[in-house]
């Protein structure tokens, strides 16, 4: 049994890695909130206060973040000094406790086909790229600390992650919600683009498979299905599960969302599948049932 704190451990894929780790391990959640199901801290993850006062944990499991994978937030500035802060204390904590790992979440956003899509030139006048670009910077940070003090981390680059109690800005939880009220499911673009849509469950026993490999110390795994399917066919596939009449309608990308939305993102598992021995199996209409259920318990 291990000790291990999780940060942003009340967030969709923080609190279902809680949930799974707690059945083997002794697991702190670390968020602005109580978690009323967990031990729980509250601090804010970007003051150094806490570093000093939660103790001694062997694992960090760090998702704190500001907009998770809306990639867009009111205030860019706020997301990115929160992004790198917080991970900055992160990493200092597990260099003062010696901690055997740090596992950090990002986003496949920056594999190299997609990042090198889009022009860093234009990040000051498109706020969605704040999310890119302290991903990025993140990654970068945790690579150089390691050179220093050689610490260890795995990076976890999560595809389109979704489930139960998923933020309703994203559009799985907006498709079903909008279905099951017979309100128009609005598909930004052609809908053609393409997306991984992985089941949250699935991603956190990757996640935790991850931290405790020693196949992937010192790495970045990409963790996701493997299969592609495209947003108007996902738009398709909810109305059918939940039996809705509502119409599936098209319209404009909110402005400088495109840029980040049209670019398809490489799809691969093998990765995954060779170095921790997993795969996540969990089909989409099956996850989408599972979420659908969950919503409709909660009308």
């Amino acid at each position: 049994m291990s000790k291990i704190l999780v940060t942003g451990g009340n967030g969709l894929i923080g609190s279902t890695v809680t949930e799974l780790l707690s059945k083997e391990h002794k697991v702190t959640v670390l968020d602005l909130t109580k978690n009323e199901n967990f031990d729980s801290v509250v601090f804010d993850i970007t003051e150094k206060d806490w570093i000093d006062s939660v103790g001694k944990f062997e694992y960090l499991f760090h998702f704190a973040s500001l907009g998770g994978a809306l990639y867009k937030t009111s205030n860019p500035i706020k997301l990115i000094h929160t992004e790198l802060t917080g991970l900055y204390n992160a990493l200092n904590y597990v260099l003062k406790y010696n901690s055997k790992k740090l596992v950090y979440a990002s986003t496949t956003l920056l594999s190299e086909k997609f990042r090198n899509s889009f022009s860093f030139s234009k990040i000051n006048s498109n706020p969605y790229f704040s999310y890119v670009t302290a991903k990025l910077m993140a990654e970068y940070y945790i690579q150089e600390f390691h050179k220093e003090n050689n610490i260890g981390y795995s990076i976890v680059r999560y595809y389109n992650v979704y489930g139960e109690s998923q933020n309703n800005g994203m559009a799985v939880p907006r498709f079903i919600r909008n279905a099951i009220e017979g309100s128009p499911i609005v598909v930004f673009g052609s809908g053609k683009q393409e997306r991984d849509f992985t089941y949250v469950k699935d991603v956190a026993e990757a996640t935790i498979l991850t931290a405790f490999s020693e196949e992937t110390y010192s790495k970045t795994i990409n963790i996701g299905t493997g299969k592609k399917t495209s947003i108007a066919g996902l738009a398709k596939l909810i109305k059918k599960l939940t039996s809705s009449k509502s119409e599936i309608i098209k319209d404009e990308f909110p402005s400088g969302l495109n840029e980040l939305e049209t670019e398809r993102i490489p799809f691969s598992s093998s990765q995954l599948k060779e170095l921790i021995g997993f795969e996540c199996e969990t089909s989409l209409e099956e996850g989408l049932k599972k979420v659908i259920d969950s919503v409709e318990g909660k009308k």
